[in-house]
Protein backbone atom coordinates (compact mmCIF):
# COMPACT_ATOMS: atom_id res chain seq x y z
CA UNK A 1 0.00 0.00 0.00
CA UNK A 2 3.18 2.67 0.87
CA UNK A 3 4.55 1.26 -2.49
CA UNK A 4 1.41 2.02 -4.75
CA UNK A 5 0.85 5.71 -2.43
CA UNK A 6 4.62 6.61 -3.23
CA UNK A 7 4.14 5.99 -6.56
CA UNK A 8 0.93 8.05 -6.71
CA UNK A 9 2.38 10.85 -4.95
CA UNK A 10 5.31 11.00 -7.32
CA UNK A 11 2.91 10.65 -10.65
CA UNK A 12 1.14 13.64 -9.31
CA UNK A 13 4.32 15.70 -8.52
CA UNK A 14 5.43 14.52 -12.29
CA UNK A 15 1.93 15.43 -13.48
CA UNK A 16 2.27 19.28 -11.63
CA UNK A 17 5.50 19.49 -12.89
CA UNK A 18 5.01 19.05 -16.62
CA UNK A 19 1.88 20.90 -16.52
CA UNK A 20 2.92 24.53 -14.63
CA UNK A 21 5.17 25.09 -17.75
CA UNK A 22 3.13 23.57 -20.98
CA UNK A 23 -0.37 22.99 -19.84
CA UNK A 24 -1.52 25.76 -22.49
CA UNK A 25 -0.24 23.43 -25.79
CA UNK A 26 -0.51 19.97 -24.17
CA UNK A 27 -3.28 17.84 -26.14
CA UNK A 28 -5.60 15.79 -24.10
CA UNK A 29 -4.98 12.09 -24.04
CA UNK A 30 -7.93 9.71 -26.15
CA UNK A 31 -8.82 6.66 -27.61
CA UNK A 32 -7.31 6.03 -31.06
CA UNK A 33 -9.57 7.03 -34.06
CA UNK A 34 -9.74 4.79 -37.21
CA UNK A 35 -7.45 6.74 -39.25
CA UNK A 36 -4.75 5.76 -36.79
CA UNK A 37 -4.95 2.21 -36.99
CA UNK A 38 -6.10 2.89 -40.79
CA UNK A 39 -1.84 3.61 -41.04
CA UNK A 40 -1.12 0.80 -39.23
CA UNK A 41 0.41 -2.08 -41.33
CA UNK A 42 -2.15 -4.91 -42.57
CA UNK A 43 -0.77 -7.43 -40.69
CA UNK A 44 -0.71 -5.69 -37.13
CA UNK A 45 -4.02 -3.78 -37.56
CA UNK A 46 -6.72 -6.25 -35.92
CA UNK A 47 -4.09 -6.80 -33.26
CA UNK A 48 -3.39 -2.82 -32.59
CA UNK A 49 -7.15 -2.40 -32.23
CA UNK A 50 -7.29 -4.47 -29.37
CA UNK A 51 -4.42 -3.23 -27.99
CA UNK A 52 -3.76 0.33 -28.07
CA UNK A 53 -5.97 2.66 -25.89
CA UNK A 54 -4.28 5.98 -25.62
CA UNK A 55 -3.65 8.82 -27.91
CA UNK A 56 -2.22 11.67 -28.83
CA UNK A 57 -1.79 13.53 -31.79
CA UNK A 58 1.73 15.50 -32.07
CA UNK A 59 1.17 17.79 -34.98
CA UNK A 60 -0.52 15.43 -37.13
CA UNK A 61 1.88 12.52 -36.08
CA UNK A 62 0.06 9.40 -33.66
CA UNK A 63 1.53 8.52 -30.20
CA UNK A 64 -0.03 5.53 -29.03
CA UNK A 65 0.00 3.63 -25.71
CA UNK A 66 -1.93 0.51 -24.25
CA UNK A 67 -4.39 1.36 -21.35
CA UNK A 68 -1.74 0.77 -18.75
CA UNK A 69 0.37 3.38 -19.99
CA UNK A 70 -0.13 6.99 -17.67
CA UNK A 71 -1.49 9.87 -19.72
CA UNK A 72 1.49 11.68 -18.63
CA UNK A 73 3.98 9.71 -20.42
CA UNK A 74 1.79 10.57 -24.09
CA UNK A 75 1.80 13.94 -23.04
CA UNK A 76 5.86 14.33 -22.15
CA UNK A 77 6.60 12.54 -25.50
CA UNK A 78 4.49 15.38 -27.37
CA UNK A 79 6.67 17.85 -25.09
CA UNK A 80 9.87 16.07 -26.11
CA UNK A 81 8.88 15.85 -29.91
CA UNK A 82 7.85 19.33 -30.55
CA UNK A 83 10.73 21.09 -28.80
CA UNK A 84 13.05 19.42 -30.54
CA UNK A 85 11.65 20.17 -34.07
CA UNK A 86 10.80 23.47 -32.80
CA UNK A 87 13.08 24.56 -35.86
CA UNK A 88 11.87 21.67 -38.40
CA UNK A 89 8.67 22.28 -39.15
CA UNK A 90 9.36 20.42 -42.44
CA UNK A 91 10.62 17.23 -40.67
CA UNK A 92 7.27 17.19 -39.30
CA UNK A 93 5.39 17.58 -42.70
CA UNK A 94 7.46 14.87 -43.87
CA UNK A 95 7.03 12.40 -40.94
CA UNK A 96 3.28 13.14 -41.03
CA UNK A 97 3.66 12.18 -45.07
CA UNK A 98 5.35 8.75 -44.23
CA UNK A 99 2.39 7.62 -42.11
CA UNK A 100 4.89 7.86 -38.75
CA UNK A 101 3.74 7.15 -36.10
CA UNK A 102 5.06 6.39 -31.89
CA UNK A 103 4.56 3.68 -29.45
CA UNK A 104 5.00 4.57 -25.44
CA UNK A 105 5.69 0.63 -24.11
CA UNK A 106 4.35 0.55 -20.38
CA UNK A 107 6.64 0.94 -17.75
CA UNK A 108 5.82 -3.36 -17.23
CA UNK A 109 5.63 -4.26 -20.97
CA UNK A 110 8.39 -5.99 -22.93
CA UNK A 111 9.53 -4.69 -26.59
CA UNK A 112 7.62 -8.15 -28.02
CA UNK A 113 4.43 -6.93 -26.30
CA UNK A 114 3.82 -4.47 -28.55
CA UNK A 115 1.34 -5.44 -32.13
CA UNK A 116 4.28 -4.44 -34.53
CA UNK A 117 7.09 -6.68 -32.97
CA UNK A 118 5.34 -9.39 -31.31
CA UNK A 119 6.60 -11.84 -34.06
CA UNK A 120 10.45 -10.96 -33.27
CA UNK A 121 12.08 -14.61 -34.07
CA UNK A 122 14.66 -14.10 -30.92
CA UNK A 123 12.21 -12.15 -28.15
CA UNK A 124 14.13 -13.43 -25.11
CA UNK A 125 17.21 -11.84 -26.72
CA UNK A 126 15.09 -8.82 -28.31
CA UNK A 127 14.20 -7.80 -24.67
CA UNK A 128 16.94 -7.61 -23.46
CA UNK A 129 18.56 -6.01 -25.80
CA UNK A 130 16.16 -2.65 -26.39
CA UNK A 131 13.41 -0.94 -24.77
CA UNK A 132 12.80 0.95 -28.04
CA UNK A 133 13.59 1.20 -31.33
CA UNK A 134 13.68 3.64 -34.56
CA UNK A 135 12.17 3.19 -37.64
CA UNK A 136 8.29 3.33 -38.16
CA UNK A 137 7.37 2.60 -35.45
CA UNK A 138 9.74 4.33 -33.08
CA UNK A 139 9.10 3.06 -29.68
CA UNK A 140 10.34 3.65 -26.12
CA UNK A 141 9.47 3.06 -22.57
CA UNK A 142 7.35 4.80 -20.29
CA UNK A 143 9.56 4.63 -17.47
CA UNK A 144 12.82 6.30 -19.41
CA UNK A 145 9.98 8.95 -20.58
CA UNK A 146 8.47 9.79 -16.66
CA UNK A 147 11.93 9.38 -14.97
CA UNK A 148 10.51 6.08 -12.77
CA UNK A 149 12.99 4.39 -10.61
CA UNK A 150 12.70 1.24 -12.42
CA UNK A 151 14.54 2.58 -15.83
CA UNK A 152 17.64 0.52 -16.63
CA UNK A 153 18.71 3.74 -18.51
CA UNK A 154 17.90 5.68 -15.74
CA UNK A 155 21.09 7.87 -16.98
CA UNK A 156 19.84 8.94 -20.40
CA UNK A 157 16.90 9.39 -22.96
CA UNK A 158 15.94 6.55 -25.33
CA UNK A 159 13.12 8.89 -26.59
CA UNK A 160 15.65 11.30 -27.59
CA UNK A 161 17.59 8.91 -28.87
CA UNK A 162 15.09 6.70 -30.98
CA UNK A 163 12.92 9.63 -32.31
CA UNK A 164 16.27 10.77 -33.92
CA UNK A 165 16.51 7.57 -35.55
CA UNK A 166 13.37 8.39 -37.17
CA UNK A 167 14.34 12.11 -37.96
CA UNK A 168 17.11 10.90 -39.62
CA UNK A 169 14.84 9.04 -41.64
CA UNK A 170 12.61 11.63 -42.51
CA UNK A 171 15.95 13.45 -43.65
CA UNK A 172 16.63 10.95 -46.05
CA UNK A 173 13.33 11.40 -47.76
CA UNK A 174 13.58 15.11 -47.45
CA UNK A 175 17.07 15.83 -48.37
CA UNK A 176 19.07 13.78 -50.93
CA UNK A 177 22.43 15.21 -49.73
CA UNK A 178 21.31 14.23 -46.11
CA UNK A 179 22.96 10.58 -46.12
CA UNK A 180 25.94 11.97 -48.10
CA UNK A 181 26.65 15.00 -45.66
CA UNK A 182 25.82 12.68 -42.65
CA UNK A 183 27.54 9.66 -43.42
CA UNK A 184 31.42 12.34 -44.33
CA UNK A 185 31.05 14.02 -40.97
CA UNK A 186 30.76 10.10 -39.15
CA UNK A 187 34.00 9.08 -41.46
CA UNK A 188 35.77 11.81 -40.54
CA UNK A 189 35.15 11.59 -37.02
CA UNK A 190 36.48 7.94 -36.94
CA UNK A 191 39.25 8.66 -38.77
CA UNK A 192 40.13 11.04 -36.38
CA UNK A 193 39.76 8.01 -33.88
CA UNK A 194 37.07 9.64 -31.89
CA UNK A 195 34.37 7.74 -30.33
CA UNK A 196 36.44 4.62 -29.30
CA UNK A 197 34.60 2.06 -28.04
CA UNK A 198 31.72 3.69 -28.23
CA UNK A 199 27.77 2.96 -29.36
CA UNK A 200 28.49 6.22 -31.52
CA UNK A 201 31.43 4.49 -33.61
CA UNK A 202 29.40 1.28 -34.78
CA UNK A 203 27.76 2.96 -37.67
CA UNK A 204 26.17 6.62 -39.33
CA UNK A 205 22.98 5.99 -37.76
CA UNK A 206 24.07 5.15 -34.42
CA UNK A 207 26.68 8.61 -34.74
CA UNK A 208 23.85 10.63 -35.44
CA UNK A 209 21.34 9.71 -32.91
CA UNK A 210 24.44 9.13 -30.64
CA UNK A 211 25.54 12.75 -31.36
CA UNK A 212 21.96 14.48 -31.26
CA UNK A 213 21.35 12.68 -27.23
CA UNK A 214 24.61 14.62 -26.39
CA UNK A 215 23.56 18.15 -27.63
CA UNK A 216 20.13 17.88 -26.01
CA UNK A 217 22.08 17.04 -23.24
CA UNK A 218 20.68 13.59 -22.28
CA UNK A 219 23.46 11.04 -23.18
CA UNK A 220 24.78 7.91 -20.99
CA UNK A 221 28.55 8.62 -20.44
CA UNK A 222 31.29 6.41 -18.75
CA UNK A 223 29.72 2.72 -18.86
CA UNK A 224 30.84 -0.05 -21.13
CA UNK A 225 29.66 1.21 -24.79
CA UNK A 226 29.98 4.58 -23.99
CA UNK A 227 32.42 7.87 -23.14
CA UNK A 228 32.46 11.24 -21.18
CA UNK A 229 30.46 12.83 -23.79
CA UNK A 230 27.27 13.59 -22.42
CA UNK A 231 26.57 17.52 -22.74
CA UNK A 232 26.08 19.77 -25.71
CA UNK A 233 29.46 21.62 -24.18
CA UNK A 234 31.62 18.33 -24.75
CA UNK A 235 30.46 17.52 -27.75
CA UNK A 236 31.19 20.54 -29.37
CA UNK A 237 34.78 20.66 -28.00
CA UNK A 238 35.15 16.77 -28.63
CA UNK A 239 33.99 16.89 -32.15
CA UNK A 240 32.81 19.74 -33.27
CA UNK A 241 32.24 18.89 -36.61
CA UNK A 242 29.17 16.47 -35.04
CA UNK A 243 28.14 19.40 -33.52
CA UNK A 244 27.39 21.73 -36.17
CA UNK A 245 25.85 19.51 -37.90
CA UNK A 246 23.57 18.51 -35.11
CA UNK A 247 23.24 22.78 -34.88
CA UNK A 248 22.16 23.40 -38.35
CA UNK A 249 19.96 20.27 -38.67
CA UNK A 250 17.81 21.11 -35.97
CA UNK A 251 18.17 24.84 -36.51
CA UNK A 252 16.72 25.83 -32.66
CA UNK A 253 16.88 29.90 -32.60
CA UNK A 254 17.72 30.66 -29.04
CA UNK A 255 14.11 31.48 -28.32
CA UNK A 256 13.30 27.63 -29.61
CA UNK A 257 16.53 26.74 -27.97
CA UNK A 258 15.69 23.14 -25.67
CA UNK A 259 17.66 20.57 -23.38
CA UNK A 260 15.78 17.55 -22.34
CA UNK A 261 15.68 17.49 -18.01
CA UNK A 262 14.58 14.36 -16.07
CA UNK A 263 11.13 14.79 -14.35
CA UNK A 264 12.94 13.49 -11.47
CA UNK A 265 16.52 12.54 -10.39
CA UNK A 266 17.51 9.09 -10.83
CA UNK A 267 18.78 6.82 -9.39
CA UNK A 268 16.72 7.25 -6.06
CA UNK A 269 15.57 5.75 -3.26
CA UNK A 270 11.75 4.27 -3.10
CA UNK A 271 9.74 1.48 -1.35
CA UNK A 272 10.52 -1.90 -2.30
CA UNK A 273 8.34 -2.23 -5.96
CA UNK A 274 5.13 -4.74 -5.42
CA UNK A 275 6.18 -6.44 -8.56
CA UNK A 276 9.90 -7.87 -6.71
CA UNK A 277 7.93 -9.21 -4.17
CA UNK A 278 10.71 -8.19 -1.40
CA UNK A 279 9.81 -8.99 2.61
CA UNK A 280 8.15 -6.28 3.69
CA UNK A 281 10.47 -5.42 6.30
CA UNK A 282 12.64 -3.71 3.89
CA UNK A 283 11.32 -0.24 3.30
CA UNK A 284 13.91 1.14 1.48
CA UNK A 285 15.01 -0.10 -2.23
CA UNK A 286 17.52 1.17 -5.20
CA UNK A 287 18.51 -0.07 -8.34
CA UNK A 288 22.26 -0.20 -9.38
CA UNK A 289 22.11 -0.96 -13.02
CA UNK A 290 19.27 -3.55 -12.09
CA UNK A 291 20.72 -4.68 -9.66
CA UNK A 292 18.66 -5.08 -5.90
CA UNK A 293 20.00 -2.90 -2.72
CA UNK A 294 17.45 -2.78 0.40
CA UNK A 295 17.82 -1.34 3.23
CA UNK A 296 15.13 -0.25 6.12
CA UNK A 297 17.27 1.98 8.49
CA UNK A 298 19.81 3.09 6.57
CA UNK A 299 20.40 6.43 5.14
CA UNK A 300 19.60 7.29 2.07
CA UNK A 301 22.77 8.55 1.46
CA UNK A 302 24.28 5.25 2.34
CA UNK A 303 21.81 3.58 0.02
CA UNK A 304 22.82 5.88 -2.87
CA UNK A 305 26.36 5.64 -2.52
CA UNK A 306 26.75 1.94 -2.30
CA UNK A 307 24.47 2.21 -5.68
CA UNK A 308 27.43 4.66 -7.21
CA UNK A 309 29.65 2.69 -5.89
CA UNK A 310 28.42 -0.86 -7.82
CA UNK A 311 27.66 1.42 -11.24
CA UNK A 312 31.31 2.95 -10.94
CA UNK A 313 32.73 -0.82 -10.43
CA UNK A 314 31.29 -2.62 -12.80
CA UNK A 315 30.78 0.67 -15.16
CA UNK A 316 32.33 -1.46 -18.56
CA UNK A 317 31.59 -5.32 -16.89
CA UNK A 318 27.94 -5.51 -17.20
CA UNK A 319 28.18 -8.94 -17.45
CA UNK A 320 29.51 -9.82 -14.36
CA UNK A 321 26.83 -7.94 -12.87
CA UNK A 322 24.08 -9.64 -15.04
CA UNK A 323 25.84 -12.68 -13.76
CA UNK A 324 25.12 -11.77 -10.02
CA UNK A 325 21.56 -10.72 -10.81
CA UNK A 326 20.65 -13.97 -12.61
CA UNK A 327 22.31 -15.88 -8.86
CA UNK A 328 19.74 -13.83 -7.34
CA UNK A 329 22.52 -11.83 -5.55
CA UNK A 330 21.59 -8.70 -3.15
CA UNK A 331 22.93 -6.25 -1.17
CA UNK A 332 21.19 -4.89 2.53
CA UNK A 333 22.64 -2.08 3.43
CA UNK A 334 22.73 -2.04 7.88
CA UNK A 335 21.69 1.19 9.11
CA UNK A 336 23.59 2.52 12.33
CA UNK A 337 22.24 0.34 15.25
CA UNK A 338 20.65 -2.50 12.83
CA UNK A 339 21.95 -6.13 12.80
CA UNK A 340 22.30 -9.16 10.45
CA UNK A 341 20.37 -10.73 13.20
CA UNK A 342 17.47 -7.99 12.74
CA UNK A 343 16.77 -9.15 9.00
CA UNK A 344 13.97 -11.14 7.51
CA UNK A 345 16.56 -13.68 6.11
CA UNK A 346 18.42 -14.39 9.63
CA UNK A 347 16.09 -17.52 10.52
CA UNK A 348 16.77 -19.01 7.13
CA UNK A 349 20.24 -18.47 7.37
CA UNK A 350 21.12 -19.04 10.85
CA UNK A 351 22.09 -22.58 10.53
CA UNK A 352 24.01 -22.10 7.62
CA UNK A 353 27.48 -23.36 8.00
CA UNK A 354 29.73 -20.37 8.33
CA UNK A 355 26.76 -17.84 8.89
CA UNK A 356 27.89 -14.92 10.80
CA UNK A 357 25.42 -12.71 12.06
CA UNK A 358 27.67 -10.98 14.76
CA UNK A 359 29.54 -9.67 11.83
CA UNK A 360 28.14 -6.53 9.97
CA UNK A 361 29.66 -7.66 6.81
CA UNK A 362 28.06 -11.02 4.88
CA UNK A 363 29.91 -12.43 2.22
CA UNK A 364 28.58 -13.99 -0.32
CA UNK A 365 27.15 -17.76 -0.06
CA UNK A 366 25.40 -20.15 -2.63
CA UNK A 367 22.69 -20.76 0.44
CA UNK A 368 21.89 -16.92 1.06
CA UNK A 369 22.91 -15.10 -1.81
CA UNK A 370 22.76 -12.05 0.25
CA UNK A 371 25.86 -9.62 0.57
CA UNK A 372 25.33 -7.41 3.57
CA UNK A 373 27.50 -4.16 4.41
CA UNK A 374 27.09 -1.63 7.11
CA UNK A 375 26.52 2.11 6.67
CA UNK A 376 28.99 3.23 8.36
CA UNK A 377 31.64 1.94 6.03
CA UNK A 378 29.86 2.53 3.02
CA UNK A 379 29.84 6.22 3.62
CA UNK A 380 33.40 6.43 5.34
CA UNK A 381 37.12 6.99 3.91
CA UNK A 382 38.68 3.81 3.87
CA UNK A 383 42.40 6.05 4.85
CA UNK A 384 40.84 7.13 8.17
CA UNK A 385 41.55 4.42 11.02
CA UNK A 386 39.24 1.80 12.23
CA UNK A 387 37.32 1.94 8.91
CA UNK A 388 38.92 -1.03 7.24
CA UNK A 389 38.63 -1.95 3.38
CA UNK A 390 35.57 -0.55 1.49
CA UNK A 391 33.14 -3.27 2.29
CA UNK A 392 30.63 -2.66 -0.93
CA UNK A 393 33.72 -3.73 -2.96
CA UNK A 394 35.19 -6.17 -0.82
CA UNK A 395 31.93 -8.29 -0.86
CA UNK A 396 31.27 -7.54 -4.83
CA UNK A 397 34.83 -8.72 -5.32
CA UNK A 398 33.88 -11.86 -3.59
CA UNK A 399 30.54 -12.67 -4.88
CA UNK A 400 31.72 -11.98 -8.84
CA UNK A 401 34.80 -14.52 -7.76
CA UNK A 402 32.39 -17.36 -5.99
CA UNK A 403 29.35 -17.03 -8.85
CA UNK A 404 31.70 -16.46 -12.38
CA UNK A 405 34.89 -18.75 -12.03
CA UNK A 406 32.93 -21.87 -11.52
CA UNK A 407 31.23 -21.19 -14.23
CA UNK A 408 31.84 -24.53 -17.23
CA UNK A 409 33.29 -22.54 -20.51
CA UNK A 410 30.39 -21.87 -23.11
CA UNK A 411 31.42 -23.99 -26.38
CA UNK A 412 28.75 -21.47 -28.18
CA UNK A 413 29.88 -18.26 -26.37
CA UNK A 414 32.08 -17.31 -29.30
CA UNK A 415 29.77 -18.44 -32.05
CA UNK A 416 26.44 -16.27 -30.94
CA UNK A 417 27.03 -13.90 -34.35
CA UNK A 418 23.92 -11.41 -33.70
CA UNK A 419 22.46 -12.60 -30.34
CA UNK A 420 25.90 -10.95 -28.38
CA UNK A 421 24.64 -8.01 -26.07
CA UNK A 422 25.93 -4.85 -26.42
CA UNK A 423 27.87 -5.39 -23.12
CA UNK A 424 29.31 -8.59 -24.11
CA UNK A 425 31.58 -6.77 -26.86
CA UNK A 426 35.47 -6.92 -26.44
CA UNK A 427 35.32 -8.64 -22.97
CA UNK A 428 35.89 -12.33 -21.91
CA UNK A 429 33.28 -14.85 -20.03
CA UNK A 430 34.73 -15.32 -16.41
CA UNK A 431 34.11 -18.77 -16.01
CA UNK A 432 36.85 -21.85 -14.90
CA UNK A 433 39.42 -20.46 -17.02
CA UNK A 434 39.22 -17.13 -15.02
CA UNK A 435 39.96 -19.44 -11.98
CA UNK A 436 43.13 -21.66 -13.19
CA UNK A 437 44.45 -18.25 -14.14
CA UNK A 438 43.57 -17.23 -10.46
CA UNK A 439 45.11 -20.30 -9.29
CA UNK A 440 48.05 -19.74 -10.93
CA UNK A 441 48.72 -16.36 -9.69
CA UNK A 442 48.46 -17.27 -6.15
CA UNK A 443 50.54 -19.96 -6.15
CA UNK A 444 53.24 -18.12 -8.15
CA UNK A 445 52.53 -15.45 -5.22
CA UNK A 446 52.58 -17.89 -2.53
CA UNK A 447 55.72 -19.80 -3.58
CA UNK A 448 57.96 -16.34 -3.92
CA UNK A 449 56.66 -14.95 -0.53
CA UNK A 450 54.40 -12.34 -2.00
CA UNK A 451 51.55 -11.13 0.43
CA UNK A 452 52.81 -12.89 3.14
CA UNK A 453 50.66 -10.77 6.46
CA UNK A 454 48.13 -9.55 4.54
CA UNK A 455 44.57 -10.87 3.93
CA UNK A 456 45.80 -12.10 0.21
CA UNK A 457 47.08 -15.12 1.70
CA UNK A 458 43.65 -16.96 2.70
CA UNK A 459 43.45 -18.54 -0.51
CA UNK A 460 42.42 -17.57 -4.47
CA UNK A 461 38.90 -15.67 -3.39
CA UNK A 462 41.12 -13.74 -0.74
CA UNK A 463 43.90 -12.91 -3.27
CA UNK A 464 41.78 -11.51 -5.83
CA UNK A 465 39.69 -9.31 -3.24
CA UNK A 466 42.62 -7.58 -2.16
CA UNK A 467 44.06 -6.80 -5.83
CA UNK A 468 40.41 -5.49 -6.69
CA UNK A 469 40.29 -3.33 -3.94
CA UNK A 470 43.74 -2.31 -4.30
CA UNK A 471 43.09 -1.22 -7.59
CA UNK A 472 40.10 1.17 -7.24
CA UNK A 473 42.50 2.30 -3.84
CA UNK A 474 39.50 0.90 -1.60
CA UNK A 475 42.18 -0.68 0.87
CA UNK A 476 42.34 1.83 2.88
CA UNK A 477 44.62 1.17 6.28
CA UNK A 478 46.23 -2.37 5.63
CA UNK A 479 49.01 -4.35 7.13
CA UNK A 480 52.03 -4.23 4.58
CA UNK A 481 53.41 -7.59 3.25
CA UNK A 482 56.01 -8.91 4.80
CA UNK A 483 58.58 -8.50 2.17
CA UNK A 484 57.17 -4.48 1.17
CA UNK A 485 57.95 -0.94 3.27
CA UNK A 486 54.29 0.01 2.58
CA UNK A 487 50.39 -1.29 2.35
CA UNK A 488 49.50 -2.17 -1.37
CA UNK A 489 46.49 -0.35 -1.07
CA UNK A 490 46.57 2.05 -4.53
CA UNK A 491 46.58 0.54 -8.12
CA UNK A 492 49.76 2.30 -8.62
CA UNK A 493 51.63 -0.12 -5.71
CA UNK A 494 49.60 -3.47 -6.73
CA UNK A 495 51.27 -2.97 -10.24
CA UNK A 496 54.68 -2.02 -9.20
CA UNK A 497 54.00 -5.42 -6.24
CA UNK A 498 52.13 -7.95 -8.38
CA UNK A 499 52.50 -7.12 -11.91
CA UNK A 500 50.55 -10.20 -12.68
CA UNK A 501 47.79 -9.86 -10.24
CA UNK A 502 47.41 -6.28 -11.43
CA UNK A 503 46.91 -7.52 -15.06
CA UNK A 504 44.16 -9.82 -14.86
CA UNK A 505 42.36 -7.39 -12.82
CA UNK A 506 43.22 -4.88 -14.88
CA UNK A 507 41.81 -6.94 -17.64
CA UNK A 508 38.88 -8.28 -15.95
CA UNK A 509 37.51 -4.53 -15.18
CA UNK A 510 38.02 -3.65 -18.65
CA UNK A 511 39.05 -0.12 -17.48
CA UNK A 512 42.08 0.39 -20.10
CA UNK A 513 40.66 2.90 -22.92
CA UNK A 514 38.06 4.37 -20.91
CA UNK A 515 37.08 6.61 -18.22
CA UNK A 516 39.09 5.73 -14.53
CA UNK A 517 37.29 5.49 -11.40
CA UNK A 518 38.97 5.23 -7.79
CA UNK A 519 37.05 4.96 -4.93
CA UNK A 520 36.38 8.38 -2.92
CA UNK A 521 33.69 8.81 -0.04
Amino acid sequence: MLHRLLCAGALVALVLSVRSVSAAHLPPVTAPPESFFQIVSERDRDVARGFYKKYIDVKGMPVVAADVVADLALQRTYEIVTRMLAGRPDVFGELVKNRMYLIVMGRDQVYTDMPEYRNHPNPAFQNERVRGTGGRPTSFGEENVLSLPLDRYDDESIGVHEFCHTIDGALRSLDPTWNARRNKVYRNSMDKGLWKLAYAAGNPGEYWAEICQSYFDCNRVNNWNHGPIGTREQLKAYDPEGYELVRMTFNLSPEQDWRYTSLQKLPSVVAPPAKFKIDPWYTKFTWAREFTILGRKASDEAMLKANDTIRKMFAYRHDILKALMADNVKLVVLGRGEKISDLPEYKAFKDVEGFDPLSRTLHYSPATRLLVVGEENVLANPRDPNVGDNQVIRVFADALYRVTAARPVDPTWDNRRGAVQQYELRVQRLDVRFDEKLKELFEKAASTGKWKGTTAVHGRAAYWTAGLLAYFDALGQDASPNDAPHPINTREALKDYDPDLYALVNETMAYDGHVDWRFRP
